[in-house]
């Protein structure tokens, strides 16, 4: 009973489907009409084949029952379940991952002076076409070029070549010592500086050649 019931569901949705597109096929055609006349032409013509329709359908039960059987069958194929369209979230597929820093590498590794992107392609084991899309969504200038040893091709010229970012340094806070108030900065090991109370200052650095010699410096005291 359920299947029946299943069948005969998608039987009534597939006539609701064939029936609107009908309808909306017909109100379309009579719409392009541009004139008043064109729309009685259209309807004229519109009303002859309905009338022949019905005639065969109530002159013998034959004609009637075809034309029940390729509704049937129209109705069935016009309900058919779309596949879902999976989400951008559960789409299978992975998504792209950003190599622009990976070409931009080769690009400048490849540079002779200036770069091929076959032989950047070559290099990264893709075709040109992909690195040329890197490049233009880089902001990368594409012209032709002649690299030593080959002939000219397109590639990116030795100027329009980025250069690799900066490494990043040690922060301004942790090269500087931290000195209490009163104190002397004297955090290097490797240099004692002395002060007398005359003022006078006595600077000691180890020989990095003998570390059993110690080089000395007096600075007199600065006269105010």
């Amino acid at each position: 009973m359920t299947k029946f019931r299943r069948f005969m569901e998608r039987l009534a949705r597939g006539s609701s489907v064939l029936a609107w597109r009908m309808a909306r096929g017909i109100v379309e055609w009579l719409k392009a009409g541009e004139k008043i006349s064109d729309f009685l032409i259209r309807l004229v013509f519109l009303g002859i084949p309905v009338a022949v329709i019905w005639s065969l359908l109530t002159s013998t039960t034959a004609v009637m029952w075809g034309f029940v059987i390729v509704w049937c069958i129209a109705a069935w194929r016009a309900a058919k379940p779309e596949a879902a369209v999976p989400s951008p979230q559960e789409s299978s597929e992975p998504a792209k991952k950003d190599d622009a820093p990976k070409v931009l590498q080769a690009l400048r590794e490849s540079a002779d002076p200036h770069a091929h992107l076959a032989v950047v392609a070559r290099r990264l084991g893709t075709d040109a076409a992909h690195v040329r899309e890197v490049l233009s969504r880089a902001g990368v200038p594409i012209s032709d070029v002649r690299m030593k040893g080959r002939g000219v091709s397109t590639g990116v010229k030795a100027e329009d070549i980025p250069s690799p970012p900066p490494s990043p340094g040690p922060s301004p806070e942790a090269s500087e010592p931290v000195v209490g108030p009163g104190q002397t900065n004297n955090n290097n090991t490797e240099l004692t500086v002395t002060r007398c109370e005359s003022g006078v200052q006595i600077i000691s650095v180890p020989d990095p050649t003998n570390p059993a010699r110690t080089h000395v410096k007096v600075i007199g005291p600065i006269e105010q």
